[in-house]
């Protein structure tokens, strides 16, 4: 290293995280929704409550492909965004699972050690990356409470739009 490490503002860094983190658990929570109103039994917490992310990913991923009534189009746009949330749910592991440290040129980062790896993993982060990251789960919110709403009215082709007068 030539020069001291960049220093890395940490209340800001510390908001960010915890907006990520709670924009990831709210996804979280909206998946297990989805899986307990697919399985259609009381019991279908059974099933997840408790679970990792990559097990609910998995048990939603599950569900849908046996509900063969699902129009296809709700289907592959409910994989999309099981994708989507498992590539963000990697990302957060990276930053929750990490541990602060400086690297090469003092470029502060997460380090994660690894199974049967000697050396830590090691990501740059930026608190801006942060705070994208919650936005990329707050929008995957939003299609998650979608597809709750479709599978709570039977996926139906088009959701209703109700207003109220009041």
């Amino acid at each position: 290293m030539t020069g001291p490490p960049k220093m890395l503002d940490f209340p800001t860094f510390d908001r960010a995280l915890g907006a990520m983190v709670r924009e990831a658990a709210m996804l979280e929570h909206y998946l297990e929704t989805i899986v307990k109103v697919l399985c259609g039994s009381p019991h279908g917490a059974l099933l997840i409550s408790g679970e990792s992310t990559s097990r609910v990913l998995t048990v939603c991923k599950a569900l849908i492909d046996a509900h063969t009534e699902i129009p296809e189009e709700h289907r592959t746009d409910f994989k999309k965004m099981l994708t989507d949330a498992k590539t963000a749910f990697e990302q957060r592991h990276t930053y929750v699972h990490g541990a602060i440290a400086w690297q090469d040129e003092g470029i502060p980062g997460n380090a994660r050690s690894r199974r049967l790896k000697h050396e830590p993993d090691f990501h740059p982060i930026e608190s801006d990356d942060l705070h994208n990251l919650a936005q990329e789960f707050n929008r995957l919110i939003f299609r998650a409470g979608y597809f709750l709403r479709l599978a709570i009215e039977g996926f139906p082709d088009h959701l209703s739009v109700e207003y109220s007068e009041d």
